[in-house]
């Protein structure tokens, strides 16, 4: 009776090695996927990117020797011999939450669902000379954030032109001709990830919805933005834009 207890208890430790097996290499797979298919990129700065290269090796690593202790342990050897795992189903759940919801929710960068308490006019990081170098027509959001706050008066770009690519943003109290074009800045990793924008004026604002790509072509103009005396993009043109490769901005 002691013998069938003892196999019994065996037989549920393999299942929770096997499954700890399973999750490991899961894991290694899901990182190579999102390398392979260049969607790392929709969770982590591309600078961080060897991190996700070394996780995946370890998850690997750990996968094929905990596989390799299971499918090289004799099954003839005495019960007592075995080695006891600590690991409970509770654990291994736990483990395997974070995988779950990775496989059954599709990989995409953050839009403007994400945008909790509206878009900054702040630049974030710290200024770079070679931003203030680049030509106006080439400047993206957070190069012109970081020229606003590089000089003295919101009225000191007055004139310049302006092209940009971002997502339409809207408060309740913008008026009809009104939306900032924004993005989001990524430092590390999504954890960290902060929304960004500049004010966007054009007759024709409402013909595009909250969260569409546009890209905004116009010239800068100090002017009230709610309650912002701030450099205003009045638009000549804005037209639809397809999702950047690199949505993110990286300071």
């Amino acid at each position: 009776m002691q013998n069938m207890d003892m196999t019994k208890d065996q037989s549920q430790m393999d299942w929770r090695d096997w499954a700890k097996s399973m999750i490991l290499l899961g894991m290694g797979i899901y990182l190579t996927v999102l390398i392979v298919t260049g969607h790392l990129t929709n969770y982590i700065n591309l600078r961080f990117a060897w991190l996700a290269y070394l996780a995946a090796g370890i998850f690997f690593l750990l996968g094929a020797v905990s596989l390799h202790q299971l499918l090289g342990s004799p099954s003839d050897e005495p019960p007592e011999t075995h080695h006891h795992s600590h690991i409970t189903w509770r654990m291994l759940a736990v483990a395997a939450f974070p995988l779950l919801l990775a496989v059954l929710i599709p990989s995409r960068p953050l839009g403007v669902e994400a945008v909790n308490g509206g878009i900054s006019l702040n630049p974030v990081g710290v200024s770079s000379a070679a931003a203030f170098s680049r030509s106006p027509l080439d400047r993206n959001i957070l190069d012109w954030l970081r020229e606003f706050d590089r000089l003295p008066t919101a009225a000191a770009l007055n004139g310049q032109p302006v092209d940009v690519i971002g997502f339409v943003y809207r408060q309740p109290n913008f008026a009809d001709d009104e939306f900032m074009v924004a993005r989001f800045t990524l430092s590390c990793c999504v954890a960290d990830a902060y929304p960004i924008g500049l004010p966007v004026r054009f007759e024709h604002a409402q013909d595009f919805t909250t969260g569409a790509w546009v890209r905004v072509q116009g010239k800068l103009k100090a002017s009230d933005f709610g309650a912002d005396f701030a450099p205003v993009v009045q638009a000549s043109h804005i037209e639809t834009a397809a999702e950047p490769d690199q949505p993110y901005l990286y300071p």
